[in-house]
């Protein structure tokens, strides 16, 4: 089964952008640290077939050291992943694109 990983910085719509896919009823907050663990639900393409779709913990600058590990573990979740979603907030004032 295919693993589509969503990654990007906190508060970035990732967890929001996986309960819509996946009809999970994740808790999203515009709040630093809300998710600290990693989540995955079974999700269906539109062509039929079953992918898994995972919420990773988001990136941010300036990680206060204690949170290091939940960040290690997301990079090594990241390697079974066969696509890397990066999900961007582009109304974010200080957003490139």
């Amino acid at each position: 089964m295919p693993v589509i990983a969503l990654v990007g910085y906190t508060n970035a719509g990732k967890t929001a952008l996986m309960n819509l896919c996946s009809g999970a009823k994740l808790k999203s907050e515009d709040r630093l640290f809300m998710t600290l663990d990693m989540a995955s639900r079974q999700v269906r393409l539109p062509n039929g077939q079953q992918a898994l779709l995972m919420d990773t913990v988001g990136f941010i600058t300036n990680l206060p050291h204690g949170l290091v590990d939940s960040f290690k573990a997301t990079l090594e979740e990241l390697h079974m992943a066969d696509l890397v979603v990066h999900v961007r907030d582009i109304s974010h004032p200080q957003a490139d694109f």
